[in-house]
């Protein structure tokens, strides 16, 4: 990504956020307004009513549009540079959350039932192992695209089969790449 895609999408951020607060600010009025309306003037609390209900669904998509923004930047490192995109990231790249997904893979190659899981298997177990294993440091950009390729039905080459097959090694060369030793400081 370059700078200014950072700062369009930073702001994109911002704006979303923001336009999912007011609109549920203002559905919450509305919805009061509605209750009492109901008891002082009946004719009025309908009216309120949806229009409560049409604000909190356009929070709810302001919302959707926002999570759906930052988990697609959440596996870009130079989107990183926005602060809720590397806390997003560095969540994904917890060893609770490590852990987890060694788990989901070696639960994926006990089952054996996707042909790209059994062609990638050797890849996929060593995978598991350093996710799993404490002394390795993993490049939140990586973990995220590690979450990503386990349960992302769109854009995982693992889990799409419209996607090309050869897309699963790669982005697996990819995660395993973000692994490094801790560095010693003194």
């Amino acid at each position: 990504m370059v700078a200014r895609a950072v700062e369009h999408a930073d702001q994109r951020l911002r704006d979303l956020r923001r336009e999912e607060w007011e609109d549920a600010a203002v559905a919450v009025a509305a919805f009061g307004l509605a209750l009492a309306a109901a008891s002082l003037r009946p004719a009025l609390a309908l009216p309120f009513f949806l229009g409560g209900l049409t604000l909190a669904g356009r929070a709810v998509l302001a919302g959707w549009r926002r999570w759906d923004l930052l988990d697609r930047l959440v596996v870009e490192p130079d989107a990183h540079a926005i602060p809720e995109v590397r806390a997003r990231a560095e969540q994904e790249a917890t060893m609770a959350n490590r852990r987890s997904l060694s788990r989901a893979i070696r639960t994926r190659l006990r089952l054996a039932d996707n042909p790209r899981v059994v062609a990638n298997a050797d890849q996929l177990a060593a995978l598991a192992d350093e996710l799993a294993d404490p002394e390795l440091e993993l490049d939140p950009a990586c973990a995220a695209a590690c979450s990503q390729l386990l349960t992302d039905e769109i854009a995982s080459p693992l889990v799409n089969c419209t996607l090309p097959p050869d897309d699963v090694r790669s982005r697996l060369i990819q995660i395993r790449f973000g692994f490094h030793s801790p560095t010693i400081r003194r």
